[in-house]
Protein backbone atom coordinates (compact mmCIF):
# COMPACT_ATOMS: atom_id res chain seq x y z
CA UNK A 1 0.00 0.00 0.00
CA UNK A 2 1.24 3.50 -1.06
CA UNK A 3 2.24 6.03 1.74
CA UNK A 4 0.54 9.40 0.72
CA UNK A 5 3.02 12.82 1.57
CA UNK A 6 1.32 16.04 0.87
CA UNK A 7 4.17 18.46 0.35
CA UNK A 8 3.79 22.46 0.76
CA UNK A 9 4.79 25.41 -0.57
CA UNK A 10 4.06 28.90 0.69
CA UNK A 11 0.26 29.49 1.90
CA UNK A 12 -1.57 26.67 0.66
CA UNK A 13 -5.35 25.91 1.48
CA UNK A 14 -5.69 22.80 -0.17
CA UNK A 15 -7.48 20.30 1.89
CA UNK A 16 -4.33 17.45 3.33
CA UNK A 17 -7.00 15.24 4.91
CA UNK A 18 -6.02 12.31 2.46
CA UNK A 19 -2.59 12.05 2.76
CA UNK A 20 -0.80 9.70 5.49
CA UNK A 21 1.20 12.98 6.41
CA UNK A 22 2.13 16.52 5.25
CA UNK A 23 5.10 18.30 5.57
CA UNK A 24 5.52 22.58 4.58
CA UNK A 25 8.39 23.95 3.08
CA UNK A 26 8.33 27.38 4.75
CA UNK A 27 5.74 28.77 7.05
CA UNK A 28 2.87 26.82 6.67
CA UNK A 29 -0.04 25.40 9.26
CA UNK A 30 0.88 22.01 8.05
CA UNK A 31 2.13 19.99 11.13
CA UNK A 32 6.06 18.86 9.46
CA UNK A 33 8.05 21.49 8.29
CA UNK A 34 11.53 21.41 6.90
CA UNK A 35 13.65 24.44 8.15
CA UNK A 36 15.86 26.03 5.73
CA UNK A 37 18.42 28.99 5.21
CA UNK A 38 17.68 29.21 1.42
CA UNK A 39 17.86 33.19 1.61
CA UNK A 40 21.37 33.11 0.78
CA UNK A 41 19.89 32.58 -2.47
CA UNK A 42 19.29 35.83 -3.04
CA UNK A 43 22.54 36.74 -2.74
CA UNK A 44 23.03 36.12 -6.32
CA UNK A 45 23.97 38.46 -8.95
CA UNK A 46 20.36 36.93 -10.78
CA UNK A 47 16.83 35.72 -9.72
CA UNK A 48 16.48 31.83 -9.33
CA UNK A 49 14.86 31.26 -12.36
CA UNK A 50 11.45 29.30 -12.48
CA UNK A 51 12.38 25.93 -13.83
CA UNK A 52 15.36 25.56 -11.33
CA UNK A 53 12.89 27.17 -8.60
CA UNK A 54 10.76 23.95 -9.24
CA UNK A 55 13.72 21.40 -9.47
CA UNK A 56 15.04 22.62 -5.75
CA UNK A 57 11.26 22.41 -4.36
CA UNK A 58 10.75 18.58 -6.19
CA UNK A 59 14.23 17.92 -4.61
CA UNK A 60 13.57 19.01 -1.44
CA UNK A 61 10.14 17.45 -1.10
CA UNK A 62 11.55 14.09 -2.41
CA UNK A 63 14.14 14.33 0.13
CA UNK A 64 11.39 15.28 2.50
CA UNK A 65 9.34 12.43 2.14
CA UNK A 66 11.74 10.09 2.31
CA UNK A 67 12.94 10.81 5.43
CA UNK A 68 9.56 10.73 6.88
CA UNK A 69 8.53 7.57 5.99
CA UNK A 70 10.85 4.32 7.72
CA UNK A 71 11.74 1.80 5.88
CA UNK A 72 10.59 -0.34 8.27
CA UNK A 73 7.06 -0.04 7.52
CA UNK A 74 7.86 -1.94 3.96
CA UNK A 75 6.75 -5.49 3.69
CA UNK A 76 10.56 -6.08 3.09
CA UNK A 77 11.43 -3.55 5.50
CA UNK A 78 13.43 -1.52 2.75
CA UNK A 79 11.22 -0.84 -0.94
CA UNK A 80 8.07 1.85 0.21
CA UNK A 81 5.77 2.47 -2.34
CA UNK A 82 5.55 6.29 -1.62
CA UNK A 83 3.34 8.70 -3.31
CA UNK A 84 3.85 12.37 -3.32
CA UNK A 85 2.18 15.35 -4.11
CA UNK A 86 3.91 18.09 -4.73
CA UNK A 87 4.08 22.20 -5.53
CA UNK A 88 5.22 21.78 -9.38
CA UNK A 89 2.91 23.51 -12.08
CA UNK A 90 3.80 22.69 -15.41
CA UNK A 91 5.56 19.56 -15.03
CA UNK A 92 2.91 16.81 -14.86
CA UNK A 93 4.73 15.36 -18.33
CA UNK A 94 8.06 15.02 -16.51
CA UNK A 95 7.20 13.82 -13.33
CA UNK A 96 7.48 10.48 -14.63
CA UNK A 97 10.79 10.61 -15.39
CA UNK A 98 12.01 12.50 -12.20
CA UNK A 99 10.36 9.30 -9.99
CA UNK A 100 12.50 7.02 -12.17
CA UNK A 101 15.66 9.09 -10.97
CA UNK A 102 14.35 9.05 -7.12
CA UNK A 103 13.99 5.22 -7.36
CA UNK A 104 17.29 4.13 -8.99
CA UNK A 105 19.07 6.43 -5.71
CA UNK A 106 16.03 4.84 -3.56
CA UNK A 107 15.22 1.68 -4.45
CA UNK A 108 11.62 2.54 -3.20
CA UNK A 109 8.55 2.97 -6.02
CA UNK A 110 7.70 6.67 -6.27
CA UNK A 111 4.36 7.95 -7.76
CA UNK A 112 5.22 12.12 -8.17
CA UNK A 113 2.09 14.50 -8.40
CA UNK A 114 2.55 17.79 -9.63
CA UNK A 115 -0.08 20.29 -8.55
CA UNK A 116 -0.97 23.06 -10.56
CA UNK A 117 0.54 25.39 -8.31
CA UNK A 118 3.84 27.28 -8.42
CA UNK A 119 6.17 26.77 -5.77
CA UNK A 120 6.92 29.59 -3.46
CA UNK A 121 10.47 30.35 -1.51
CA UNK A 122 11.45 33.44 0.31
CA UNK A 123 14.64 34.42 -1.03
CA UNK A 124 16.83 37.14 0.45
CA UNK A 125 18.76 40.15 -0.69
CA UNK A 126 20.80 41.29 -3.31
CA UNK A 127 24.45 41.49 -3.31
CA UNK A 128 26.03 44.88 -2.27
CA UNK A 129 29.03 43.44 -4.02
CA UNK A 130 30.50 42.64 -7.13
CA UNK A 131 32.44 39.03 -6.77
CA UNK A 132 31.53 36.35 -9.24
CA UNK A 133 32.34 32.54 -8.76
CA UNK A 134 32.95 31.16 -13.03
CA UNK A 135 31.85 27.92 -11.73
CA UNK A 136 30.32 26.32 -8.18
CA UNK A 137 31.80 22.62 -6.55
CA UNK A 138 29.57 20.34 -4.55
CA UNK A 139 31.48 20.53 -0.88
CA UNK A 140 30.52 17.96 1.62
CA UNK A 141 33.87 18.59 3.70
CA UNK A 142 34.73 15.13 2.92
CA UNK A 143 38.59 14.62 1.19
CA UNK A 144 37.48 14.08 -2.21
CA UNK A 145 35.71 17.33 -2.44
CA UNK A 146 38.80 19.30 -0.94
CA UNK A 147 40.76 17.46 -3.18
CA UNK A 148 38.34 18.53 -6.39
CA UNK A 149 38.25 22.17 -4.58
CA UNK A 150 41.92 22.81 -4.48
CA UNK A 151 42.23 21.45 -8.28
CA UNK A 152 40.14 24.13 -9.48
CA UNK A 153 41.31 26.83 -7.36
CA UNK A 154 45.20 25.74 -8.22
CA UNK A 155 43.80 26.26 -12.33
CA UNK A 156 43.53 29.60 -11.38
CA UNK A 157 38.97 29.32 -11.28
CA UNK A 158 36.90 31.22 -9.09
CA UNK A 159 34.64 28.74 -7.24
CA UNK A 160 31.87 29.39 -5.52
CA UNK A 161 31.32 26.23 -2.52
CA UNK A 162 27.82 24.79 -1.91
CA UNK A 163 27.90 22.84 1.11
CA UNK A 164 24.34 21.55 2.60
CA UNK A 165 24.52 20.62 6.76
CA UNK A 166 22.00 19.66 9.10
CA UNK A 167 23.89 19.61 12.33
CA UNK A 168 26.79 21.81 13.80
CA UNK A 169 29.81 19.33 13.69
CA UNK A 170 29.45 19.29 9.76
CA UNK A 171 29.17 22.83 9.25
CA UNK A 172 32.05 23.68 11.75
CA UNK A 173 34.47 21.59 9.85
CA UNK A 174 32.79 22.97 6.62
CA UNK A 175 33.97 26.28 7.73
CA UNK A 176 37.68 25.57 8.92
CA UNK A 177 38.42 24.13 5.49
CA UNK A 178 36.50 26.74 3.62
CA UNK A 179 39.16 29.55 5.45
CA UNK A 180 41.77 27.06 5.19
CA UNK A 181 41.22 27.65 1.17
CA UNK A 182 40.71 31.60 1.66
CA UNK A 183 43.96 31.95 3.49
CA UNK A 184 46.05 29.90 0.72
CA UNK A 185 43.82 31.40 -2.14
CA UNK A 186 42.48 34.19 -1.57
CA UNK A 187 39.10 35.61 -0.90
CA UNK A 188 38.54 36.91 -4.03
CA UNK A 189 38.88 33.40 -5.82
CA UNK A 190 36.70 31.36 -3.49
CA UNK A 191 33.43 31.96 -1.21
CA UNK A 192 30.59 29.45 0.63
CA UNK A 193 27.36 28.87 0.79
CA UNK A 194 26.18 26.61 3.31
CA UNK A 195 22.91 25.34 3.22
CA UNK A 196 21.19 24.47 6.14
CA UNK A 197 18.20 22.52 4.95
CA UNK A 198 16.72 20.47 8.07
CA UNK A 199 13.77 17.91 9.10
CA UNK A 200 13.96 15.75 11.64
CA UNK A 201 12.20 13.02 10.52
CA UNK A 202 13.01 9.05 11.59
CA UNK A 203 13.87 7.27 8.26
CA UNK A 204 18.27 7.62 8.58
CA UNK A 205 18.90 5.80 4.84
CA UNK A 206 18.25 9.12 2.96
CA UNK A 207 19.41 7.64 -0.32
CA UNK A 208 17.63 10.37 -2.04
CA UNK A 209 19.74 12.88 -0.30
CA UNK A 210 22.02 13.59 -3.72
CA UNK A 211 18.83 14.93 -4.80
CA UNK A 212 19.34 17.72 -3.00
CA UNK A 213 22.43 18.29 -2.84
CA UNK A 214 22.42 18.34 -6.48
CA UNK A 215 19.51 20.90 -6.32
CA UNK A 216 21.39 23.58 -3.93
CA UNK A 217 24.33 23.37 -5.94
CA UNK A 218 22.61 23.81 -9.22
CA UNK A 219 20.09 26.80 -7.94
CA UNK A 220 23.18 28.25 -6.38
CA UNK A 221 24.87 28.13 -10.00
CA UNK A 222 21.51 29.66 -11.57
CA UNK A 223 21.51 32.75 -9.86
CA UNK A 224 24.77 33.60 -11.11
CA UNK A 225 24.42 32.33 -15.04
CA UNK A 226 22.26 30.14 -16.20
CA UNK A 227 24.93 28.30 -17.54
CA UNK A 228 27.52 28.49 -14.69
CA UNK A 229 29.13 24.98 -14.83
CA UNK A 230 28.75 22.21 -11.56
CA UNK A 231 31.45 20.64 -10.44
CA UNK A 232 30.70 17.22 -8.37
CA UNK A 233 33.86 15.96 -6.84
CA UNK A 234 33.89 12.13 -6.05
CA UNK A 235 36.38 9.28 -6.65
CA UNK A 236 35.06 7.15 -9.45
CA UNK A 237 35.27 3.74 -7.39
CA UNK A 238 32.61 5.12 -5.15
CA UNK A 239 30.71 6.28 -7.86
CA UNK A 240 30.29 2.69 -9.13
CA UNK A 241 30.39 1.18 -5.27
CA UNK A 242 30.78 -1.92 -6.12
CA UNK A 243 28.55 -4.33 -3.58
CA UNK A 244 30.68 -6.11 -1.29
CA UNK A 245 28.56 -8.66 -0.46
CA UNK A 246 25.27 -10.33 -2.22
CA UNK A 247 23.62 -8.60 0.03
CA UNK A 248 24.25 -4.89 -0.36
CA UNK A 249 23.01 -5.17 -4.31
CA UNK A 250 21.15 -2.11 -5.91
CA UNK A 251 20.14 0.82 -3.59
CA UNK A 252 21.68 -0.74 -0.50
CA UNK A 253 24.73 1.39 -1.65
CA UNK A 254 24.30 4.61 -2.29
CA UNK A 255 24.55 5.66 -6.18
CA UNK A 256 25.05 9.41 -5.62
CA UNK A 257 27.01 10.11 -9.02
CA UNK A 258 26.89 6.43 -10.39
CA UNK A 259 27.43 7.52 -14.36
CA UNK A 260 23.49 5.79 -15.33
CA UNK A 261 21.97 8.27 -12.29
CA UNK A 262 23.76 11.36 -13.77
CA UNK A 263 23.38 10.39 -17.43
CA UNK A 264 19.84 10.36 -16.89
CA UNK A 265 20.02 13.46 -14.13
CA UNK A 266 21.33 15.65 -17.47
CA UNK A 267 18.41 14.35 -19.69
CA UNK A 268 16.02 15.36 -17.34
CA UNK A 269 17.68 18.79 -16.83
CA UNK A 270 17.69 19.73 -20.51
CA UNK A 271 14.32 18.68 -20.77
CA UNK A 272 13.00 21.03 -18.50
CA UNK A 273 15.42 23.82 -19.91
CA UNK A 274 17.66 23.48 -17.43
CA UNK A 275 21.57 24.54 -19.53
CA UNK A 276 24.14 23.83 -16.30
CA UNK A 277 26.55 21.50 -17.14
CA UNK A 278 26.92 18.40 -14.08
CA UNK A 279 31.08 17.65 -14.55
CA UNK A 280 32.96 14.85 -12.25
CA UNK A 281 36.42 15.30 -13.27
CA UNK A 282 37.08 12.35 -11.04
CA UNK A 283 34.83 9.51 -12.84
CA UNK A 284 37.88 7.36 -13.70
CA UNK A 285 39.94 7.68 -10.52
CA UNK A 286 40.38 5.82 -7.57
CA UNK A 287 39.77 8.01 -4.50
CA UNK A 288 44.14 7.16 -3.84
CA UNK A 289 44.24 8.51 -7.27
CA UNK A 290 42.55 11.64 -6.94
CA UNK A 291 45.18 12.30 -3.72
CA UNK A 292 48.44 11.46 -5.33
CA UNK A 293 47.01 13.35 -8.51
CA UNK A 294 46.28 16.36 -6.43
CA UNK A 295 47.25 20.08 -7.74
CA UNK A 296 48.51 20.79 -4.34
CA UNK A 297 49.29 18.28 -2.37
CA UNK A 298 50.53 19.83 0.73
CA UNK A 299 47.83 21.86 1.11
CA UNK A 300 45.23 19.07 0.57
CA UNK A 301 47.37 17.22 3.71
CA UNK A 302 47.54 19.96 5.71
CA UNK A 303 43.40 20.44 5.79
CA UNK A 304 42.93 16.94 5.97
CA UNK A 305 42.59 16.71 9.22
CA UNK A 306 39.39 18.93 9.19
CA UNK A 307 37.64 16.77 6.46
CA UNK A 308 35.07 14.43 7.55
CA UNK A 309 34.29 11.08 5.43
CA UNK A 310 32.49 9.07 7.67
CA UNK A 311 28.88 7.67 7.70
CA UNK A 312 27.78 8.70 11.27
CA UNK A 313 30.24 11.25 12.56
CA UNK A 314 27.58 12.02 15.28
CA UNK A 315 26.66 8.74 16.85
CA UNK A 316 29.78 9.50 18.58
CA UNK A 317 27.87 11.83 20.52
CA UNK A 318 25.75 8.92 22.38
CA UNK A 319 28.60 7.41 23.18
CA UNK A 320 31.00 9.90 24.49
CA UNK A 321 33.74 9.21 22.24
CA UNK A 322 35.83 11.48 20.55
CA UNK A 323 34.36 13.25 17.43
CA UNK A 324 34.24 12.85 13.68
CA UNK A 325 35.72 10.20 11.63
CA UNK A 326 34.41 6.70 13.77
CA UNK A 327 37.16 4.35 11.84
CA UNK A 328 35.03 2.04 11.01
CA UNK A 329 32.07 2.58 8.57
CA UNK A 330 32.49 1.88 5.18
CA UNK A 331 33.58 5.58 4.11
CA UNK A 332 36.05 5.37 6.81
CA UNK A 333 37.50 2.10 5.62
CA UNK A 334 37.78 3.42 2.22
CA UNK A 335 39.40 6.72 3.07
CA UNK A 336 41.97 4.99 4.91
CA UNK A 337 42.80 2.88 2.12
CA UNK A 338 42.99 5.65 -0.19
CA UNK A 339 45.46 7.60 2.42
CA UNK A 340 47.82 4.87 2.81
CA UNK A 341 48.27 4.64 -1.57
CA UNK A 342 49.91 8.23 -0.95
CA UNK A 343 51.44 7.04 2.32
CA UNK A 344 48.99 9.40 4.82
CA UNK A 345 47.65 6.77 6.86
CA UNK A 346 48.62 6.77 10.35
CA UNK A 347 44.81 5.37 12.18
CA UNK A 348 45.21 8.42 14.56
CA UNK A 349 42.36 10.36 13.15
CA UNK A 350 39.62 8.35 13.70
CA UNK A 351 37.74 7.21 17.04
CA UNK A 352 38.66 4.06 16.31
CA UNK A 353 41.38 1.91 14.61
CA UNK A 354 40.16 -1.23 13.18
CA UNK A 355 43.53 -2.19 12.07
CA UNK A 356 44.63 -1.70 16.13
CA UNK A 357 41.49 -3.17 17.86
CA UNK A 358 40.45 -6.37 17.02
CA UNK A 359 37.57 -6.58 19.07
CA UNK A 360 36.07 -4.00 16.37
CA UNK A 361 35.68 -7.10 13.89
CA UNK A 362 34.00 -9.07 16.30
CA UNK A 363 31.25 -6.47 17.30
CA UNK A 364 27.53 -7.17 15.21
CA UNK A 365 27.32 -3.68 14.74
CA UNK A 366 30.81 -1.83 14.24
CA UNK A 367 32.23 -4.61 12.41
CA UNK A 368 29.46 -5.45 9.97
CA UNK A 369 31.59 -3.12 7.07
CA UNK A 370 35.17 -4.55 7.77
CA UNK A 371 33.87 -8.04 7.59
CA UNK A 372 31.72 -6.91 4.44
CA UNK A 373 34.44 -6.04 3.12
CA UNK A 374 37.02 -8.71 3.82
CA UNK A 375 34.93 -10.82 2.64
CA UNK A 376 34.87 -9.33 -1.14
CA UNK A 377 38.73 -9.04 -0.78
CA UNK A 378 38.80 -13.07 -0.05
CA UNK A 379 36.53 -13.53 -3.03
CA UNK A 380 38.64 -11.23 -5.19
CA UNK A 381 41.61 -12.67 -4.17
CA UNK A 382 40.03 -16.11 -5.60
CA UNK A 383 38.32 -15.02 -8.34
CA UNK A 384 38.83 -11.51 -9.88
CA UNK A 385 35.73 -10.18 -11.60
CA UNK A 386 35.57 -6.65 -11.83
CA UNK A 387 32.95 -7.22 -14.90
CA UNK A 388 30.28 -8.72 -12.63
CA UNK A 389 30.86 -6.37 -9.72
CA UNK A 390 30.81 -3.78 -12.48
CA UNK A 391 27.30 -4.54 -14.16
CA UNK A 392 25.62 -5.34 -10.12
CA UNK A 393 25.57 -1.74 -9.62
CA UNK A 394 23.36 -0.72 -12.44
CA UNK A 395 23.08 -0.10 -16.18
CA UNK A 396 26.69 1.55 -17.72
CA UNK A 397 25.93 4.24 -20.17
CA UNK A 398 28.52 5.39 -22.75
CA UNK A 399 30.62 3.75 -25.48
CA UNK A 400 32.82 1.09 -25.51
CA UNK A 401 36.11 2.41 -24.44
CA UNK A 402 34.09 3.99 -21.48
CA UNK A 403 32.97 1.01 -20.25
CA UNK A 404 35.98 -0.51 -20.47
CA UNK A 405 37.64 1.91 -18.55
CA UNK A 406 34.91 1.72 -15.68
CA UNK A 407 35.74 -2.24 -15.44
CA UNK A 408 39.82 -1.38 -15.11
CA UNK A 409 39.00 1.12 -11.85
CA UNK A 410 36.83 -1.51 -10.40
CA UNK A 411 39.74 -4.14 -10.24
CA UNK A 412 42.01 -1.02 -9.64
CA UNK A 413 39.66 0.09 -6.68
CA UNK A 414 39.50 -3.07 -4.78
CA UNK A 415 43.45 -3.60 -5.64
CA UNK A 416 43.81 -0.14 -3.59
CA UNK A 417 41.77 -0.79 -0.87
CA UNK A 418 42.86 -4.95 -0.82
CA UNK A 419 47.14 -3.52 -0.28
CA UNK A 420 46.23 -1.57 2.57
CA UNK A 421 44.76 -4.66 4.29
CA UNK A 422 47.65 -6.42 3.26
CA UNK A 423 49.99 -4.45 4.30
CA UNK A 424 48.74 -3.23 7.79
CA UNK A 425 45.78 -5.51 8.46
CA UNK A 426 47.65 -7.84 10.16
CA UNK A 427 45.51 -11.01 11.36
CA UNK A 428 42.56 -9.75 10.49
Amino acid sequence: MSVKVFIGSGSETESVGRYDCAIGLGPSSLGMMVHHNLGLLGQGAGSLPEEVRTFLVVGIGVWAADKAVPRQSAPDAWTRQLQVSLPAAGWGEVMGAFASLAGFLSGDAWRLEARPVRPSLELGSKPTESWHPDCVCLFSGGVDSLAGAIDLLEAGRRVLLVSHYDFGQLASSQNMLTEGLSRHYGPAQVRRWGFRVQFEAPELSLRSRSLLFLALGLAAASVWGRKLPLFIPENGWISLNPPLTGNRLGSYSTRTTHPYFITGLKQFLASVGIAHNLINPYQYQTKGEMLAQSRNQTLLRDLLPYTISCAHPVASRWRKDRQGNCGYCFPCLLRRAALHAVGWDDGREYGQDVLRQPEVLASRAKGADLRSLLYLLAEWRRHPRPEELLWQTGPIPGEPQEVAESINLVGRGIEEIDRWIRVKGGDL
